[in-house]
């Protein structure tokens, strides 16, 4: 019985060697203990660089946290089987020379002789001057990866062409980091960064698939809710600034805690444009703002 078991270990590791994906094994430390031929491939890598080593590797700096929260959530979530793009609109891996590449992923975890996380990933890679990757590059604030102005605004321009022809309501809201130039000047950018980073890492965990979430411009973020109505945006904007008030991270050595505020109004075809609109949340941001931060405030017309 313990040679057959050992049969079917090498005919199963000789299978995943000829899979035609790239496959992955970590162990519960988010280390490398295995990886197939076709993974070497899509990440330029040998194996004997691979293994061992942490998945931040694998993965571009500023998506690393957002990453790692979607890792915790999977681990938690009570499945073993998820792709990750179900959660994400992109997946971003990085390859030994630096190169980012679109990709996707399914995870799954297994208990079997310990707590090991499986990643299936799928070779489609981009090369960097493909027109995707030129699109990407358009479409995204380089720091987070989240959308950037101008790409938000243009897929908040379809939402209002929806909302009229379906006559169904949306909020859009300003969320703003309350103390980043503090952290800027108590510590470096570099630990500013990193805060843009995290909370926008939690707004992306915590928001649902529907919403659109964008940086808006150096300490504010901005978030469309679809089908919303202004007591629901409340909810939702309250909840993320409690996650993010709630929790912290720990950078260069120092435990950092940021408070954002979060100002939100509802778009009314009848009354104001998609700008006005963002106007509004603008003003009820600054109110928050005025009343200490952390906290969220809605806009009231007079």
């Amino acid at each position: 019985m313990f040679g057959f078991a050992r049969k079917i270990e090498k005919i199963a590791k000789h299978a995943l060697e000829m899979f035609d994906n790239g496959v992955m094994i970590f162990n519960k430390n988010m280390e490398l203990v295995f990886v197939n031929k076709k993974a070497e491939i899509i990440f330029g890598y040998q194996a004997n660089e691979m293994l061992g080593k942490s998945i931040d590797i694998f993965i571009p700096e500023r998506f690393r946290v957002q990453h790692m929260m979607y890792m915790d959530e999977f681990a938690n979530s009570g499945i073993n089987v998820k792709r990750m793009n179900e959660r994400t609109r992109k997946i971003y891996a990085l390859h030994m020379n630096g190169h980012e590449f679109l990709t996707n992923i399914t995870i799954m975890q297994s208990d079997v002789a310990g707590k090991y996380f499986i990643a299936i990933i799928k070779n489609d890679k981009i090369s960097a001057g493909s027109d995707r990757e030129l699109i990407r590059m358009a479409a995204t604030d380089p720091l987070t990866g989240v959308l950037n102005k101008a790409e938000f605004m243009s897929i908040a321009e379809k939402e209002t062409l929806r909302s009229k022809r379906y006559s169904r309501p949306f909020c859009v809201s300003l969320l703003k980091l309350d103390n980043l130039s503090e952290i800027n000047d108590k510590y470096t950018y570099s630990i500013g960064d990193h805060a843009l980073q995290w909370v926008s890492s939690i707004c992306c965990n915590a928001l649902r698939n529907v919403d659109i979430f964008g940086r808006w411009d150096e300490s504010e973020f901005c978030i469309l809710l679809p089908e919303t109505e202004i007591e629901g945006a409340t909810i939702i904007a309250a909840r993320l600034v409690k996650l993010i008030s709630d929790n912290s991270f720990e950078k260069d050595g120092n435990r950092i805690n940021i408070t954002v505020s979060v100002g939100i109004a509802e778009y009314d075809d009848s009354k104001t444009s998609l700008e006005g609109a963002m106007n509004n949340a603008g003003a009820a941001l600054n109110i928050a703002i005025n009343k200490g931060g952390n906290n969220v405030e809605t806009y009231v017309e007079r």
